[in-house]
Parts: C-alpha cells; structure tokens; sequence
C-alpha cells in the first residue's frame, strides 16, 4: 500500500490554495488517483506532487486533472495563471486570487460547502454561500483572550444547511506549553458539530444552520473565540479569506495598563509577512480606552488583513 495523501491545511499560500481546490474538485467528483492517472495519462508522482501543495504544477498538468474530473477547463486556466502571477516575485503590485469553479453544477446537490451554486447564479463564488461582513471584538484585558465575531453570510444555493469554519492559533515564542487550545462557542445563529483539530494550531467546525438558506438569503451567526487560560496569544489577528469575504472590521481592547510598544495594521500581505513582527510606515495608536480599531474593503483571498502588536 502507498502511503495515505497528506491532508491539506489552506493557509493562503497560493500554491497551497490551488492543491487544496484541485482536490476539492477531484473529490466531489468521486476520483481516485489512480482514475487520474488512467484518465490523464500522467505519472503517479506527478499527479501526487500537483496535488501535494508544495510546488506549482505546470499548466498543462493542472488542466489534464480538472478535465478528467469534468471541470471548466478555461475558466481554471485563468485560475493557474493568478496563482502563478501570485507566486511569481518579479510581479509588480497585488496578484488577485479568485477560487476557481469546481465542476458540472448540474451533477452536485445544492446546500452543502463545496458544491457548486445552480447554473443561473448571479454570483460567482462556488461554494453556495460568501461572505458579506465579519466584524470581531478582540479582549486582551480580560483574564484571557476572548474575540466574539459576528458573521453575515450569504446563501448562492437553495438548500444551504451548514458553513465549515476553520481557525487557525499559532503559538506565542513563549509558549512552551505541551498543549495547545482554542474554545470556540455559538452565541447566536446555529449550532457546532463536534470540532477537530488536524493540527496543532488548526481547529475546525462546522456550524449548522437553524433552517435551510435558499439563494440569496442573509444569515448572521455570533461566535464567541477564547484562548485557554495561562495560553499567551500571539501578538496579532488576522482575517485570511480562503473564499469571497466582501468587509472585515476589527476592534483590539488592549489593557490600558499594559499597552503594546507598537502597533499597525496589515492589509494585503502574504501569510508570511504576519510572522515577520516588522512595523507597517504608519503606527496606530490606541485610545485613551486603550482601543485600536481598523477596516478592511476589497479584500483578496489568499492574504491577510487585520492588526499587528509588540508586547509591552
């Protein structure tokens, strides 16, 4: 036996983003691998590192894969030519990632993420729903982290029954704990099915609804995000769209008695830049209440947008 494919965390990187929605489309199809390499005529190891999320695959590989699982060749061509624009660094100026389409509409049931929108949508994210708003208060006076959000999603589909939610906590540098934890609540809106964690810093739920959302239809759920106690967070909240998330507002309630020695706002930038703790040209300051607050339009999957700090 070969041994099982990795799974596949979508973090933003762009490469990573294009092996992740490659399988989705292989999946939905009910594909194995060893389909895909009767149907394209490729190799195992190549079709296994096009999949793999570590290296771009070329174009040619990329459509052989989505035409064997019976997608939109053409409109994945443009989808490849973003994400290799993206990774490309020479590019000049933002590269616009837009998830690509799936598949047949006609041969996947509306309601569920993943499957296809009916063939006369007006909208063009694939997933039945998008994202209209998210707007988080982050508490870092309280005896531990808490964020509540509350989301507005909006329904592409007839039928659309559950929203996945996926969160990602990468330790503080001093964290040397052997756990690591986040406690995720619904205040209002649905209800959580039992969550995982894949991998250390990754958790994952799903919310279901508490009626079926036809097309077009407006829902906002509250969620309430809280760091276990004695768990440091790291010093910073991004919001990283994976699919269409239209407005982002952020609010940080720093205690007044330990303000940070900086802070600043991220807008646009890849994954990596969050971690490189480097101050943007223009420092926020908090206010006499020890708030800082940020607003995010226009927003691009793939990068991040949200507030940097140093610890006092």
């Amino acid at each position: 036996m070969g041994r099982p494919e990795q799974e596949i965390t979508p973090d933003g990187s762009p490469v990573r983003l294009l092996a992740y929605w490659l399988r989705e489309l292989r999946d939905d199809k009910g594909m194995s691998n060893k389909s895909l390499i009767s149907r394209t005529g490729y190799a195992k190891t190549t079709l296994s590192d096009a999949l793999g999320g570590r290296i771009l695959p070329s174009r040619p590989v990329t459509l052989a894969i989505v035409a064997a699982c019976g997608g939109d060749t053409e409109r994945w061509a443009a989808f490849h030519s973003q994400v290799r624009r993206a990774v490309d660094p020479h590019t000049v100026g933002p590269a616009e990632i837009t998830p690509p389409p799936w598949g047949n509409p006609a041969a996947a049931p509306g309601g569920v993420h993943n499957e296809q929108c009916p063939p006369n949508c007006a909208s063009t994210e694939p997933h039945g729903w998008y994202t209209d708003s998210v707007r988080t208060r982050l508490s870092l006076d309280t005896a531990t982290p808490e964020a509540v959000e509350r989301r507005v999603v909006v329904a592409t589909c007839d039928g659309l029954t559950r929203i996945p939610l996926a969160f990602s906590v990468p330790r503080h540098s001093a964290d040397a704990a052997p756990r690591h934890g986040l406690d995720v609540t619904v205040r209002r809106g649905g209800r959580l099915t039992a969550g995982e964690q894949p991998y250390e810093t990754f958790f994952r739920h799903q919310l279901l609804l508490p009626a079926p959302l036809r097309t077009g239809e407006r829902h906002e759920f509250v969620l309430r995000l809280r760091i276990p106690p004695k768990q440091p967070m790291a010093p910073h909240f991004v919001h990283v769209p994976l699919t269409r998330s239209q407005r982002f507002s952020l609010e940080v309630q720093f205690d007044p008695a330990r303000l940070p020695r900086a802070v600043w706002a991220l807008t646009h930038v890849p994954t990596a830049v969050i971690y490189q703790r480097t101050p943007g040209n223009a420092l926020l300051r908090p206010d006499r209440h020890g708030c800082v607050a940020a607003d995010f339009e226009g927003m691009r999957v793939g990068y991040g947008y949200g507030l940097c700090w140093r610890d006092a």
